[in-house]
């Protein structure tokens, strides 16, 4: 079969393990993300999924696909993944040397290209979407160390408004060993 070349839209990553592979249920690790798109926007990647299942498999056929609509938005979802390392590309187009990949946390505006590939495996059918280049359109970077995400807010609290702590006591504590004040 030939491969089945897609790129999508931009979107916002959701879960993304993009600098680092997610380990918890394979040793060896896998990059992945799902990628939450316009659903106008994402029409021709979605009717790409489902033409590849229809072709693969047949229209009563039953199978699994890595995408859905979030019913609350409409935006369409999918997700991406390897077991390899993706090659990253700048908003330029310029490949990104992997010592300096920004961190891509959740709300990172990406495009993901990739294959779809259909499957039948042990009585499994199914559509997955490989995960081969990632571009950073606005990395979204979080974690410790992130810095202050919050704006001034006026009129609100201000350390310097804040009273000064209560002095320490060298009060000890009370050795009465008198139970009758507790219910247990």
């Amino acid at each position: 079969m030939a491969k089945i070349r897609f790129v999508t839209p931009q979107g916002r990553a959701k879960y993304p393990w993009l600098n680092k592979p997610d380990t918890q249920f394979s040793a060896d690790g896998v990059y992945s993300t799902y990628l939450i798109m316009d659903a106008g926007q994402a029409a021709d990647f979605k009717q790409l999924v489902k033409d590849t299942g229809l072709n693969a498999f047949g229209a009563k056929a039953k199978y699994s696909v890595p995408v859905e609509t979030d019913e609350e938005t409409g935006d369409f979802v999918a997700k991406f993944k390897s077991k390899y390392v993706p090659t990253f590309i700048d908003s330029a187009g310029e490949v990104i040397d992997p010592e300096v990949v920004p961190s891509i946390f959740g709300g990172s505006v990406l495009s993901v290209a990739g294959e779809v590939y259909p499957y039948a495996v042990s009585g499994k059918k199914g559509i997955s979407l490989r995960l081969n280049l990632v571009q950073v359109i606005d990395p979204v970077s979080g974690g410790e160390g992130a810095g202050n995400p919050f704006g001034v807010v006026e009129g609100g609290f201000v350390k310097a408004d804040a009273p000064a702590p209560a002095p320490a006591t060298n009060a000890q504590p009370s050795t009465d060993d008198d139970d009758d004040d507790f219910d247990f």
